[in-house]
């Protein structure tokens, strides 16, 4: 084919580019590359076309055959970049981004990527600065001033992010990522009407499937916030879209059940989602699968390893097997850990939360019980004993940070020695059940406020949820905020206090926490006020103490 015919493929390829119709390009792309292989415009728009779908590894491969005609490319440069910032390398992005910027000192693209990648790699001061001097130069550069809006709120300085995206949306009134970081920051301060209306004025036409999914998403939680479920039910099915950021495909034997269609009479396999946290509160579905009206005609569960032997246990007669999650370039796949069992059904599968807008179209429909899991009666025996020695007293266990703490996941919870008030509380003794690295925090109680966290001997708290759930049975209560445990706790029937900030969509809305009727709420109503929250935890459980 002549170079003529090639520019014509890639003419046509450009064309389906700009109407989002990504196959399309790609496949004229790779015509271009059959014909001649050295044409940096046709492994251009290969790398877009798969970086606009969320082909990871296909758009790396392609920047990387245009990179390798073009060293110098800015634009080839930046792309690997954004690709090696989704994939959570940033010290890659950050070779990239500076290779960008010495051919171009004042690209935006550049020096924001270069932001993100020096945020990624624990160095926010240096983000900021990078920024700054930029702005300093270029003050005319609403990406920038949109970028340091992002790294900011981050840290908690919510009025900063404020005025960062406000100066914006004044030289940019129409950049989509201001808009929708500007909408989420209403949402972080509990103004979710706002938020959810600003939301809906953005557009989602000549959005990126990223960028479209991560649009809807925020525009579910908002809806669910505000306690419109039908609404935010519909929305929430983006969570495993291919464009969703982070989310996984499902590569399960047999066909996927959708919502609306009958249950009663089918053979369905329900496989855990998300986080293990999401798994242990979506499966407060599975006892009206078993007894309700809509009862299907076989039931079969799917959960995290650590979770099979508690459900073999809560559910009786249900069979229960492991998923596994695997990354292949880029991209999370679940499947079945026992894939050859199971390789032969015919019946239905789907992820827990599909069910939730047959299940749960509306507050009224959450059932109002104690628990549905239960933990392992002699380990409870054992817990309480071990109880009755170490902690004298009404024994509350703790929880106060999440497994991910990172970027705006930060500002969902208090820090820890905002909880003084609570762990001040005369005739408790405290008992960690927070997973993960708590030495800091054990040593801060200890030496700055006199309290001692007893630790449970010999007890992996993360990896060890069978014994997470019968200590937490054993305890008086557990005051925490919604992470893994908390929830093990509460679907166990522990009374329970949560903590929780005025953006989650869990609460949905409603008075009381909907998913476990028994939990008591202390949410702060707009961002930051933890202190008065954990006074009114600490106010609270002196109460239950004196009573």
């Amino acid at each position: 084919m002549t170079g003529a015919g090639v520019d014509a493929l890639l003419g046509q390829a450009l064309k389906h580019l700009d109407e989002s119709r990504t196959d399309a390009a790609a496949d004229l792309a790779r015509k271009a590359l059959e014909q001649d292989r050295t044409s940096v415009g046709a492994w251009r728009i290969l790398a877009l076309a798969a970086e606009t779908s969320g082909d990871l590894a296909g758009a790396l491969s392609a920047y990387e055959g245009a990179l390798a005609l073009d060293p110098g490319d800015g634009a080839l440069l930046k792309g690997l970049a954004r690709i090696a910032l989704d994939l959570g390398m940033a010290p890659v992005a950050d070779a990239f981004s500076r290779r960008a910027l010495a051919g171009n000192p004042d690209d935006a693209e550049a020096v924001c990527l270069l932001s993100r990648a020096l945020a990624g790699q624990g160095q926010g001061d240096g983000a900021v600065e990078v920024l700054s001097t930029h702005l300093t130069q270029r003050p005319e550069s609403p990406e920038a001033w949109n970028a340091l809006g992002v790294l900011v709120a981050d840290r908690g300085d919510l009025a900063s992010a404020q005025t960062f995206f406000d100066e914006a949306l004044r030289l940019a009134p129409s950049l989509t990522p201001a808009r929708f970081n500007a909408a989420n920051l209403l949402m972080t301060q509990g103004e979710t009407g706002r938020a959810l209306a600003a939301l809906e004025q953005i557009p989602q036409t000549g959005l990126s499937p990223r960028d479209r999914a991560t649009l809807v998403f925020s525009r579910a939680c908002a809806h669910l916030r505000l306690g419109d479920l039908s609404q935010g039910w519909r929305d929430y099915a983006i969570r495993n879209d291919p464009g969703f950021p982070g989310s996984a495909e499902f590569d399960i034997p047999g066909r996927r059940w959708r919502p609306g269609e009958a249950l009663k009479g089918s053979d369905l396999l329900l496989v855990g989602e998300q986080g293990l946290g999401d798994e242990v509160m979506f499966a407060g579905l599975i006892p009206e699968l078993l007894d309700g009206p809509q009862a299907p005609a076989s039931l079969a569960l799917a959960v995290e390893p650590r979770l099979v032997s508690l459900f073999q246990r809560s559910f009786p007669g249900v069979p229960v097997t492991s998923h596994a999650t695997q990354e292949t370039g880029g991209r999370k796949v679940r499947r079945l850990s026992t894939a050859s069992d199971e390789g032969g059904r015919t019946g239905a599968w789907a992820p827990m939360a599909d069910l939730l807008p047959d299940l749960r179209p509306s507050i009224s429909a959450f059932p109002d019980r104690d628990r549905f899991l239960e933990a392992d009666p002699g380990q409870v025996r054992t817990w309480r004993d071990w109880l009755a020695t170490e902690a004298p007293g009404l024994r509350v266990g703790l929880l106060w940070k999440s497994g991910l703490m990172s970027g705006s996941r930060n500002n969902a919870f208090a820090p820890f020695e905002a909880w003084a008030p609570v762990l001040g509380s005369p005739g408790v003794t405290f008992v960690n059940l927070q997973y993960g690295d708590c030495t800091g925090e054990i040593a801060f109680a200890r030496d700055a406020l006199g309290v001692k966290i007893r630790t449970p001997v010999g007890l992996d708290l993360k990896q060890d949820l069978e014994g997470v759930s019968a200590l937490s049975s054993a305890l008086d209560l557990v005051i925490g905020v919604s992470n893994a445990s908390f929830n093990l706790a509460a679907a166990c029937g522990t009374p329970a206090w949560l903590v929780t900030a005025p953006d989650a969509w869990t609460t949905l809305g409603a008075a009381t926490y909907p998913w476990y009727p028994r939990v008591r709420m202390f949410a702060s109503r707009t961002f930051g006020d933890w202190e008065v929250v954990l006074q009114s935890v600490a106010d609270a459980l002196g109460a239950r103490v004196a009573g």
